[in-house]
C-alpha cells in the first residue's frame, strides 16, 4: 500500500508539473500579427523537489503594432503576477529567454497587444 500511495503521489507530482519526461518541448502561440514558439526543458532548481523551467524561444510580429510575449504560473495553488518576456514592435523578430524556479504548479505564456496585459491571445500551457 505504500509503494501505491508513493506512486501516486509521483504521478500526481508530474502531471502538476505539466510533463511526465525530462526531455524537451515545443510551445507556439499567436495573436493577430504576432507569433511566438519555442522550446521548454527542466533545469535543475538547486534542490526543489520539482525542476525548474528554462523556457526560449523567439517572437516575432508582421504588423506595425506592438506586441509583448507574457508568461505566468502557479505554485502552490497561487497564481504568479505576468512575466514580461519580450515586445516586438513592427515588423521582425526578438529572441525570449525564461528560467522559471522549481516547483509543483502549471505554467503559460500569451502574447498581448502593445506592452500591457489586456487584448491578448489564450493561454498557451508549456
Amino acid at each position: 500500500m505504500k509503494s501505491f500511495a508513493g506512486a501516486s503521489l509521483l504521478s500526481l507530482a508530474l502531471v502538476a508539473h505539466g510533463s511526465t519526461a525530462h526531455a524537451a518541448a515545443g510551445w507556439s502561440v499567436s495573436h493577430a500579427t504576432a507569433a511566438a514558439s519555442g522550446t521548454t526543458r527542466p533545469v535543475d532548481s538547486g534542490g526543489v523537489s520539482a525542476p525548474g523551467l528554462a523556457v526560449e524561444g523567439e517572437l516575432s510580429n508582421s504588423g506595425s503594432g506592438c506586441y509583448t510575449l507574457w508568461i505566468q504560473w502557479t505554485a502552490d495553488l497561487t497564481v504568479g503576477p505576468p512575466i514580461k518576456m519580450g515586445t516586438q514592435c513592427g515588423p521582425g523578430s526578438v529572441p525570449v529567454r525564461f528560467q522559471k524556479p522549481g516547483g509543483l504548479g502549471t505554467t503559460w505564456v500569451k502574447i498581448c497587444r502593445d506592452t500591457q496585459h489586456t487584448d491578448c491571445s489564450p493561454i498557451q500551457y508549456l
